[in-house]
């Protein structure tokens, strides 16, 4: 793995932009106060993690996003001046120099939340911003507060475009925060490991507004990232006036709206939500709000409404959604974890990899069962026969191979947590257990490129199984049932 340079204070970028101080450190890179000696005028320098080196595209796909970025001139956009690569494999991205400080800073002063004027003004400038992007076929992917900076005027600026495109192609850091789709604000959708479009970053942004309102994103999890991957995919979000009663009702509404589990079911666009937000404000009505804008989608994107919404459960933004299909129903979501998350180890240090499931930047296979367990029944005749004194137990075994060694694995038992391990395939995990909730084990081959394989088999039955090929190739094997009886099985066998 490229160890890259060591950044320092004089040190100079192709002879142009001379760092000087350092302004954060994250997962995605670091940040310097700079000068470009060319024009004698103060910039930001964000310079990218030397694992970039190692993915094959990822700078080449860096750079295109960071292009486009460069395109979006918004006065809600952070403007992005310049990309380059050093003669020893630096990347960076020179952006104009913002002062101020980013919404996770305001909000640790604001632990119970803005006055409700104060967020509105702030999420119309979110919503402008991404509306402007949205429009040019980009998607941001990490809407955070981390990512929105406040500027002394009161003018807020969305960063990091350019950067969240990396999301497909390199490792994912969890330090700092730092990760690409921040768990606490990512939507359902990216936890399944499916593609991000214009409605993730408006999940975003609702878990964003919610924080602006409350002081609390939406969703929080004791028990680590198992348990806040099935909040978001499963659990209402909490609501806004049980927590702030003097929010608006409309507000409310859009935060439930824009925080829908189905892509469908939110508003939509990003212009749509700013219209909301003004009409509101003003105290006009919104019922023009569902009239898609004029000119064809953006590129990549279905037109603004479509697929069709389904019927808003929030009346104040009905406006913003068309109507379901008759008899069609929002599925219903119970997984423990989105399919494709996986543990990597790099550097030494623990990462957080999403990619989609049977998939990886090589692409993946796809072999294998699919998500759905329906043919599994939820329990078994002997089961069912059980008395409480003699419960049934069930023999679980989860299997991970690949063509590379070693290969990092996830693993979450039947009787829950989550545990990361580094293997030498094949390896096997033996559990016995009498009920379990959620079944969950995964794999990655880290940089090596090869196959990986995992499968589930409960009581002698193969119940899932998954398999990918590539570099940073990932694989989830998930089954979600509730088998009842007397407890837990007390010891798992790891082999």
């Amino acid at each position: 793995m490229t160890d890259g340079p060591r950044l320092a204070a004089g040190t100079e970028l192709d002879g142009r932009y001379r760092l000087e101080s350092l302004i954060g450190r994250g997962g995605m890179g670091e940040v310097w106060r700079a000068v470009d000696t060319r024009l004698r005028r103060p910039v930001a320098v964000k310079a990218l993690p030397a694992e970039l080196a190692d993915v094959p595209g990822a700078m080449e796909r860096f750079e295109r996003e960071a292009e486009a970025a460069a395109a979006l001139q918004h006065p809600g956009i952070t403007v992005v001046f310049d990309v380059g690569r050093t003669e020893d494999g630096l990347a960076y991205l020179v952006m104009e120099l913002l002062e101020g400080e980013d919404l996770r800073t305001v909000m640790r002063r604001r632990p119970g939340g803005l006055p409700a004027g104060e967020a509105v003004g702030l999420a119309v400038q979110v919503a402008d911003a991404l509306a402007a992007a949205h429009s040019r076929g980009i998607v941001h992917r990490d809407i955070k507060p981390a990512n929105l900076f406040l500027l002394a005027d009161g003018r807020l600026k969305l960063c990091d475009f350019g950067i969240a495109g990396l999301a497909d192609a390199a490792t994912r850091l969890t330090q700092d925060g730092g990760s690409v789709g921040t768990p606490l604000y990512m939507a359902p959708e990216q936890f399944r490991g499916e593609a991000a479009d214009f409605r993730s970053d408006l999940y975003a942004f609702g878990c964003v507004l919610h924080e602006l309102l409350t002081g609390e994103p939406p969703f929080r999890s004791g028990s680590g990232l198992p348990g806040l991957l099935y909040a978001h995919l499963n659990e209402p979000p909490p609501r806004v006036g049980a927590l702030r009663p003097d929010v608006p009702p409309h507000l409310e509404r859009l935060v439930l709206d824009l925080l829908a589990k189905e892509v469908g079911l939110r508003p939509a666009s990003a212009g749509a939500v700013a219209s909301f937000l003004r009409a509101e404000g003003q105290g006009t009505s919104a019922s023009q709000l569902s009239a898609p804008p004029p000119g064809p989608p953006p590129a990549g994107f279905p037109a603004p409404g479509l697929p069709p919404h389904g019927p808003s459960t929030n009346p104040g933004t009905a406006a913003m959604t068309a109507p379901h299909p008759a008899g069609r129903q929002a599925p219903r979501l119970l997984i423990a974890a989105g399919a494709g998350v996986a543990a990597l180890v790099a550097a030494g240090a623990l990462a957080v990899l999403v990619l989609p499931s049977g998939g990886g930047t090589g692409g993946g296979t796809g072999a294998g069962r699919g998500p759905s367990d329906s043919a599994v029944p939820p329990a078994t005749a002997s089961s069912a026969s059980a008395t409480p004194s003699e419960p049934v137990v069930h023999k679980i075994v989860y299997k991970v191979t690949g063509s590379v060694s070693p290969l990092s694995v996830m693993v979450m038992p039947p009787d829950g947590g989550m545990t990361n391990q580094t293997v030498k395939p094949p390896w096997t995990a033996t559990f016995k257990a009498s009920q379990f909730t959620f079944l969950s084990v995964g794999g990655n081959t880290g940089i090596k490129s090869g196959t990986i394989h995992c499968s589930i088999t409960l009581d002698g039955k193969v119940i899932q199984e998954r398999s990918a090929e590539g570099q940073f190739a990932s694989v989830n094997c998930m089954h979600q049932g509730s088998f009842y009886g007397g407890g837990f099985g007390a010891a798992p066998s790891m082999g």
